[in-house]
């Protein structure tokens, strides 16, 4: 089964491709089917229940985490859900990921505030990895946006390897199983460590590829020690959901907007737009194959799933449109509408000729960073 949302497993290998979809949606998760005319909404679940993340263990059993009331479980491909709470303090979910870290089956969630919760139990019952607050800089996470507190936005599972990602301040690394965690100096100013994503390849076990919200792609040679500033191509400084072949460590995705929040609040419209690397993201090409060109809506969501049938890329925006691409995104098709595919509020943010709301548009950003926006405005006119 194929996985989109925004803050949920989006690498996949598979021998034969998928012929079903879940998407975490603000209303809930849609399961899409394909079948000889193309692929149809079969089901919807959830309703009523911002999804930020799916996620799944190797034996299918799926995860969805939800913005206020906590995870659901399923174990029939998404047909019916069970709520799994135990354990949990926070309910208030934008990330997770299942998978095998140290040859154990684990879930694991992230909530606002940033704490991290782990399942050895498929989800009946759930711990804080208590060590991962344990840092001198967790007093300075923040978000811009009102209640202005810093939340987990990705979670990574790379065999015995665990990292965890703040927005904002904060990429931390376990190798003890959540025992203890290391930060990595992203950038030598906590305000500026804006993780959106983070890539790793067991071809390249050294590399770590980082979608930085505020100074774009970052990438380290050496598991964290040293980074260095990748330069973002035009008019495309936002990276969010990003995405590497599991066949080739240097093909990436990213998808991105025009300047920042700020910007497109403004203007009423994100630009979004879709992006590829062959040489693991130092240069860029724009994919525009049947993708829309500078319009109002945000990509949220890109999955992608190499098979023997070769690479198929999906990506959900803002407005519920869902995109599929089978030649490594050289062209793209609408194969679904469901209800939007949001990180956090961008949904309502870019909506046709909304009005002012203080939990939006109230972002609180610091001299440097209202530098860059007063710049992406400029190159944007």
């Amino acid at each position: 089964m194929i996985l989109i949302s925004n803050g949920g497993g989006n690498i996949q290998s598979s021998q034969q491709p998928s012929d079903t979809i879940a998407v975490g949606t603000v209303d809930g998760v849609a399961v899409l089917q394909r079948d000889g005319q193309g692929w149809t909404v079969k089901h919807r679940a959830l309703a009523g229940c911002f999804v930020s993340a799916v996620t799944a263990l190797d034996d299918g059993t799926l995860f969805a985490a939800t913005h206020g009331v906590g995870v659901a479980r399923s174990e029939d491909g998404g047909m019916t859900w069970t709520w799994c709470n135990q354990g949990l303090a926070h309910f208030d979910l934008w990330s997770a990921r299942g998978g095998k870290l140290q040859g154990r089956d684990v879930v694991l969630v992230g909530s606002l505030p940033a704490h991290v919760y782990i399942s050895e139990n498929k989800g009946k019952s759930w711990r804080e990895l208590t060590a991962f607050r344990e840092t001198p800089n967790v007093g300075q996470w923040f978000f811009p946006p009102p209640p202005r507190i810093g939340h987990v936005k990705d979670i990574v599972i790379d065999g015995d390897r665990l990292l965890v990602g703040v927005e904002i301040g904060s990429l931390s690394v376990s190798m003890d199983f959540g025992e203890t965690f290391t930060e990595l100096e992203v950038d030598p100013d906590v305000r500026e460590r804006d993780i959106h994503r983070v890539l790793v390849h067991p071809q390249r076990p050294d590399r770590l590829i980082v979608a930085n919200g505020i100074v774009g792609l970052v990438t380290s040679d050496d598991r964290g020690k040293t980074w260095r500033r990748n330069k973002m191509p035009d008019k495309a400084n936002y990276p969010d959901a990003i995405v590497l072949s599991p066949a080739d460590p240097d093909l990436v995705f990213m998808t991105a907007g025009t300047g920042w929040p700020s910007n497109w609040y403004v203007a009423g419209r994100g630009r979004g737009k879709i992006l590829r690397s062959r040489d693991g993201g130092a240069t860029w090409t724009r994919l525009l194959g049947g993708l829309p060109d500078g319009q109002r809506a945000v990509f949220s969501a890109l999955t992608i799933e190499v098979s023997k049938a070769g690479t198929a890329l999906y990506a959900a925006d803002t407005d519920g449109q869902v995109f599929e691409s089978l030649n490594e995104g050289e062209t793209w098709t609408v194969i679904a509408d469901v209800p939007p595919v949001s990180k956090g509020e961008f949904y309502r943010a870019l909506v046709r000729d909304r009005q002012k709301m203080a939990n939006i548009d109230d972002i609180a950003i610091n001299a440097a960073q209202t530098k860059r926006v007063q710049e992406a405005a400029a190159g944007a006119r």
